[in-house]
C-alpha cells in the first residue's frame, strides 16, 4: 500500500473552464484525476512533496510523502520546506532582471561597471554572461575549496566580498564561446545585487521576488536551518547517514534558498502570470544562450513532447533543477498557461530519474489522464 505520510493539499482558485493545456485544448483534469496521476505514477518508495498543476489558476494537488526527518520523526507534509539548490540561481535572475528592466542594471554591460575593483580583463565579461554560465572566469571559489573546504567553507564573506577575493581571475576563454558551471560567476552576480542596491544581498532577494510573490515559507537557509519548523533534512539513499552541504553566505545566489513545493510555483506564477518582469525581460529569461546545455538566463529552457506518440505536442518550459546535499528539487512550469510539476526529495534521488518522473507527469497532466 502506498505510503501517503503526511498529507494530500488540494488548493483550489476559481478559474476558468476555457483554460488551455498546452498543445491542445484539453479540459483541465478533475482535482480526482490530480490525485490519481500522483497515485498511478509517483514511486511508492519516493520521499518528499510531489506538486501537480494543469494550469495556472487551476486546482492544485499536493502529495507528501516518506520522512522529512528520520531520527525524530517527522513526517514530510505539503508545507515542508526544502533547500532547493541551483533553482537559487533562477530567483537570483529574475532579482537582476527586475533591476534591469529599473534601469540599474544592464545585462550587456561589463561586470566592471559594476565591480570596478575587478581586473581590467574582465571588462569583456558582461552581465549576461555571468547569468548564461559563459563568463570564462576561473572558478576561483572551487579551487579554494580544494585546497582547503573547511576553511573555505567557514568564511563568513558576504557575496560583494566573495566576489572580489575568488573573482579576479582572467577569462580562461573567450566570454560567450563556452559553458562553465561555476559557482564563480553566482558569487560576483550576488555581489553586483549587493553593489547596486546597497543591500545585503539576502535582503534584496526578498524585497524584489519574495515579498511581491507573496510567499511565506521561502527564505535563506543557514546555520540555524535545522531549528525551522517543517525544515527537511537530507539523507543518502540508503536513509542511513544525513547528507547536508554547507551553505555559506557568499554562495547565496548560487544554491541556499529554501522554499516549498506551493512557494515555488507562486513566484513562477508572478514571473509568468504577473507583473514581476516586464514582457521583455521574460522573454530574456526564456532564451536559451547555450544551447547544448538549453541553458537561458538562471535555468534550463526545454522543449518537451517533440516527437511522442501521445499527441501532447510541443509544450516549452521553463526547467529548474537544484542539488545541495541529498537534496534533489526540481520546479517544472509552462509559460504559456502555468501547468507546473514540482518534486522535492531529500533522499538523493537520482536526477535522471527525477526527470523521468517530471516529464511523466507533465504529459499526464496535459492529457488530463
Amino acid at each position: 500500500m502506498r505510503r501517503r505520510a503526511a498529507s494530500r493539499l488540494l488548493l483550489l482558485s476559481a478559474w476558468s473552464a476555457a483554460a488551455l493545456a498546452l498543445g491542445g485544448c484539453a479540459s483541465t483534469p478533475h482535482p480526482d484525476t490530480l490525485d490519481r496521476i500522483a497515485i498511478q505514477q509517483v514511486p511508492p518508495a519516493y520521499e518528499g512533496v510531489v506538486l501537480l498543476r494543469p494550469a495556472r489558476g487551476g486546482p492544485q494537488v499536493v502529495t507528501a510523502l516518506g520522512q522529512a526527518r528520520i531520527e525524530q520523526p517527522l513526517a514530510n507534509e505539503a508545507r515542508t520546506r526544502f533547500p532547493v539548490g541551483s533553482i537559487s540561481k533562477w530567483i537570483t535572475t529574475v532579482a537582476v532582471l527586475r533591476l534591469v528592466d529599473e534601469g540599474r542594471i544592464g545585462l550587456d554591460q561589463p561586470v566592471t561597471v559594476y565591480l570596478p575593483e575587478l581586473p581590467p580583463v574582465s571588462r569583456a565579461v558582461s552581465v549576461r554572461h555571468l547569468l548564461s554560465n559563459t563568463s570564462g572566469i576561473p572558478n576561483g571559489l572551487a579551487q579554494a575549496l580544494k585546497q582547503d573546504r573547511a576553511a573555505t567553507e567557514n568564511l563568513q564573506l558576504t557575496p560583494l566580498q566573495g566576489a572580489l577575493r575568488f573573482g579576479a581571475g582572467a577569462p580562461a576563454f573567450a566570454p560567450g564561446s563556452q559553458f562553465d558551471y561555476s559557482f564563480t560567476n553566482w558569487v560576483i552576480v550576488g555581489g553586483i545585487v549587493e553593489r547596486v542596491t546597497g543591500e545585503p544581498f539576502q535582503q534584496a532577494i526578498e524585497r524584489l521576488v519574495f515579498r511581491p510573490a507573496g510567499v511565506h515559507d521561502t527564505g535563506f537557509a543557514d546555520a540555524a536551518y535545522e531549528t525551522l519548523p517543517r525544515a527537511a533534512l537530507a539523507y543518502a539513499k540508503d536513509k542511513s547517514t544525513r547528507k547536508m552541504s554547507a551553505m555559506p553566505p557568499m554562495v547565496a545566489a548560487s544554491g541556499t534558498i529554501y522554499s516549498t513545493a506551493a512557494d515555488l510555483v507562486a513566484i513562477a506564477d508572478a514571473v509568468y502570470g504577473g507583473d514581476l518582469l516586464s514582457k521583455e525581460m521574460r522573454t530574456e529569461l526564456l532564451t536559451v544562450q547555450h544551447a547544448p546545455e538549453e541553458y537561458a538566463l538562471g535555468g534550463r529552457v526545454r522543449e518537451l513532447g517533440k516527437g511522442k506518440a501521445s499527441g501532447a505536442g510541443k509544450r516549452t518550459v521553463a526547467w529548474e533543477s537544484g542539488v545541495i546535499g541529498g537534496f534533489k528539487t526540481l520546479l517544472v512550469y509552462a509559460p504559456a498557461n502555468g501547468a507546473a510539476v514540482v518534486l522535492m526529495n531529500n533522499t538523493d534521488m537520482e536526477q535522471s530519474a527525477q526527470r523521468e518522473l517530471a516529464e511523466t507527469l507533465l504529459d499526464a497532466l496535459l492529457q488530463g489522464r
